[in-house]
């Protein structure tokens, strides 16, 4: 019997708790379609955390999930709230960077905003550090039904898990193709919906200030997504998180520790699946365990191109020289990383989008959420995963490995099975699948063949573990944990260190002003922002001024107020 794994509230998990019921849904099909109709039996509340959403996206694209309401999510909500008088909907939307503007709504012209509706409740949550963004993906409905993963309901997600090389249903709402898109999110019932009931509540009290209205007494009848099966029942659970320290807020880096301690106990096998794969701190554990002559095998799947060139040229380097450290540790062949790659007959052929956050570990441990392996998931966004831990082979566990690989592969569970019963480890079970089958499992090519990339990939500037955010390092700076007799005798040197900064800020403000104070006047001041506006150059400098700005995660609301200063409303 295997060690069993422990979960500890506080270290490697947030809560432990039960779910009476999971559903694991491996597509954006199963998922738009569960959301709808849980909406739908929905009787007083819908609680939704995002980190992206498209009023304009299509949730239903097969007649059979036609439910007889408007198919674009803002049309459906609001049909929805005008169909059942006591339900609120309360959204809060990660108030994003300007690097993602251009794949966004802009949120002031869409329904969201234009169509007021007195129950539905939509708020931007900017509260945390500038570098951060909140990537949580949670709806709660009437505190009993909750889904949790990778998927937004915006644009790029829907799929179904047949993931065909080139599908006319695979359309933004602009009307563009996309390439073959792969997520897993999970249905819950029972004490963990509770739980992200609280989490969400949480986050609204954070951001707003406000408390999130809360049902006292949830409905009889758990509702349960009509079609979805059930594939576990009344099982202990866990929620890991990740959080940044913000203001009064501690951090929380649950799943970074979940993670090293899961990948530290396996005995047979580790299989992930992700969008990313850029955290050193979790390469270095996986490194480790190859180097072992009796460790485990490791079988990573990854997107073959990560995305545009920005991606590309940062997480994709990343990733790139962080593969080759995993090749050169695998000193005994149990190291595969792969990508899946989709055929037709009639030739076409493209690279499925990999974009689940996914941990299985010798059937019997669990780890899926929102949580990317990158520094940036691990220790600065906000984050939410669900573990599950056995102590022995668990049959759900094992059968959402084989119904992965046969969604990769496009074989049956019975092929699937039989390959890993046959085949002398995961990686072999792989490559034996792979014969004969349109749809499979590449292998990744490993290399990182750019000496600037390597060595900007051996630091942590390209994905950072730690929020940019000047007000966040002063913070971290000045900051006395744990105080104990030895802490208080050197109590002063925080007071000393607080009026250095004091009089470090005395010193410069003095000396801009000498230096600078005929020039830098309330009339000049004004008087330049006067000229800027008339400059026929001044919109494409402040478009620019957006862009950079963006890079750094600047929030959106102090650029538009930067902005309306500078240029006037109109602009």
């Amino acid at each position: 019997m295997a060690k069993m794994h422990s979960l500890k509230p506080g270290e490697n998990c947030w809560r432990t708790s039960t779910a009476e019921r999971c559903g694991f849904m491996l597509s954006g099909r199963q998922y738009f379609r569960a959301f709808r109709r849980a909406v739908l039996q929905a009787e007083k509340s819908v609680y939704w955390l995002a980190w992206d959403l498209s009023e304009k996206v299509e949730t239903v694209r097969l007649e059979e999930d036609d439910d007889g309401y408007p198919s674009p999510l803002a049309d459906f909500i609001f049909a929805v709230l005008e169909a059942k008088p006591s339900l609120h909907v309360h959204i809060l939307l990660w108030n994003y960077s300007m690097v993602y503007a251009a794949e966004r709504e802009w949120l002031p012209l869409t329904q969201w905003r234009q169509r007021s509706h007195p129950r539905l409740h939509l708020e931007l949550d900017d509260a945390i550090n500038i570098g951060a963004s909140h990537h949580q993906k949670v709806v709660v409905v009437d505190e009993s039904l909750a889904f949790l993963g990778g998927f937004d309901l915006s644009a790029w997600r829907w799929d179904t898990t047949a993931h065909a090389a080139k599908d006319e249903r695979r359309r933004t709402p602009a009307g563009e193709l996309y390439q073959p898109f792969h997520d897993i999110q999970l249905a819950l019932t029972g004490p963990v919906a509770k739980d992200l009931a609280d989490l969400c509540a949480i986050r609204w009290e954070r951001a707003t200030g406000e408390k999130l209205p809360r049902i006292e007494t949830p409905p009889e009848n758990t509702p349960w997504p009509d079609g979805l099966p059930v594939d576990f029942k009344n099982q202990e659970v866990a929620l890991a998180l990740t959080f940044s320290r913000y203001k009064e807020y501690e951090p929380s880096r649950h799943i970074e520790q979940s993670y090293l301690e899961i990948i530290a106990e396996a005995q047979r096998y580790i299989y992930i699946e992700n969008q990313y794969l850029s955290s050193h701190d979790i390469v270095h554990a996986l490194a480790q365990r190859l180097r072992e002559p009796d460790g485990p095998e490791v079988v990573v799947v990854l997107t073959r191109d990560t995305g545009g060139w920005i991606e590309e040229g940062t997480m994709g380097v990343l990733r790139d020289r962080l593969l080759e450290i995993l090749s050169e540790a695998d000193q005994h062949g149990r190291f595969g990383v792969y990508f899946p790659h989709v055929e037709d007959e009639n030739g076409t052929s493209s690279q499925v989008y990999v974009h689940a956050k996914l941990l299985i570990v010798d059937d019997r441990i669990l780890e899926t959420g929102s949580a990317n392996l990158s520094n940036r998931s691990m220790k600065v966004d906000s984050e939410v995963d669900l573990i599950v831990a056995r102590d022995d082979k668990t049959e759900f566990i094992q059968q959402l490995l084989i119904r992965l690989l046969a969604m990769h592969f496009q074989a049956g569970e019975d092929d699937v099975r039989s390959a890993l019963n046959e085949e002398k480890g995961l990686n072999a079970a792989i490559a034996a699948l792979r014969d004969g089958h349109l749809h499979r499992l590449d292998p990744l090519e490993v290399g990182c063949n750019s000496y600037l990339g390597r060595n900007l990939a051996n630091t942590q500037l390209l994905d950072p573990d730690e929020p940019i955010s000047p007000a966040y390092w002063m913070r971290e700076w000045l900051r006395e944990e744990d105080l104990n007799e030895e802490d208080v005798q050197k109590g002063w040197k925080s007071v000393l260190k607080v009026a250095m900064w004091v009089g470090l800020g005395v010193a410069v403000a003095y000396g801009v002003n000498e230096a600078w104070g005929s020039v830098i006047s309330k009339d000049k001041a004004i008087g330049f922002m006067e000229s800027f506006r008339s400059s026929p150059y001044a919109l494409l400098i402040l478009l620019v001024v957006f862009f950079v700005a963006g890079l750094i995660a600047i929030p959106v609301n102090l650029l538009l107020v930067a902005g309306t200063i500078v240029m006037g409303p109109w602009q």
